[in-house]
Formats: C-alpha cells, structure tokens, sequence
C-alpha cells in the first residue's frame, strides 16, 4: 500500500506533495478510515440484508449486524492503524498486546456510540413497516461513520499511540 500511495504522491505536482508531508499521518488516517469504512459498511449491509430474510426482529438485526461490522472494521483498523498511520513498532509482546488491548478499549466506546446512532436512527429513519429498509440503513450507518471517524481519531492520537509519539519528540 505504501509503494502505491508513494507512486500516486510523486505523481502530484510539488505543492501538493508538500501538503502530503506536512500532514501525512491525517490523510493517511483518511485514506485508512475510508478502507475501513467500506469494510464496516460491507459487514453490515450483507447481514442485515440476511437477518431480514430471516425474519429477524429489528432491534436483534441491528445489534447483531453491528456487532459483526464492528468486530471486522476494527480489526482491519488496528493493523493498517498501527502499521500506515502511526507507525508503531512494539518490540515485544506486552507493547503489542498493550497497543492491542488500548485500540479495542478505545473503540468498544465508539462501539457504543454507534450502536446508539444506528438503533436510532433505524428506528426514527429505516423502519417502515416494522422492516428495516437496506438503503435507508445505508444512510443512517455512513452518518455513523463519520462521527465514529473523528471520535476513532482522537482516542487514537492520544491515548492509543501517544507513548511513540511522545517518545519521537
């Protein structure tokens, strides 16, 4: 990914290439975040869609295809996070494990957050009768999504990752 993203940087004219540097860790964070958001929209769409043709109720849809979508969204997240982002590099397994355990701390908040966005908004937006409408979810889930980007952001700037940076200064 990053011999690509090199590639596509090169390619842009110098001013550019300058705002790239001078803020490489938020835009990749975006480019990130966006990767992650596909991720999290595709694992949420794909069981709802399943859950309804099961005959699932909303609220049990909701909460199950939410739960699966946060589990695989986080999951991508803390690696490409980890790896493109901040590029952390734990030397051992208790620095990796701490990392591990502090991103997932920090995203069960979010978690939270966004099983309330999606539940309201379900309710008040998605629900006609007594179904939740995909693509009227659709919406509700990438509103979520960019109030869970910022929010992801600032847990990980500083708390997750803030040990590394600190020690770069």
């Amino acid at each position: 990914m990053e011999k690509i993203i090199t590639w596509i940087i090169g390619k842009l004219p110098k001013s550019l290439q300058k705002l790239w540097s001078v803020h490489e860790s938020i835009w990749m964070y975006i480019i990130v975040g966006g990767l992650t958001t596909v991720i999290s929209l595709l694992f949420q769409m794909v069981p709802t869609a399943i859950f309804t043709e099961l005959g699932l109720s909303s609220w049990i849809n909701t909460f199950l295809s939410t739960t699966i979508s946060w589990i695989a969204s986080v999951t991508f997240a803390f690696f490409t996070n980890k790896v493109y982002v901040f590029k952390s590099k734990t030397t051992t397994r208790k620095a990796f494990w701490r990392e591990f355990f502090m991103f997932y701390s920090a995203r069960l908040v979010t978690y939270f957050l966004e099983l309330l966005i999606m539940e309201l908004g379900n309710h008040f937006f998605a629900t006609v009768n007594n179904e939740i409408v995909t693509w009227r979810s659709l919406v509700i889930k990438i509103f979520a999504q960019v109030i869970i980007l910022v929010v992801n952001y600032i847990f990980s700037k500083l708390v997750v990752f803030k040990n590394k940076e600190t020690k770069q200064k």
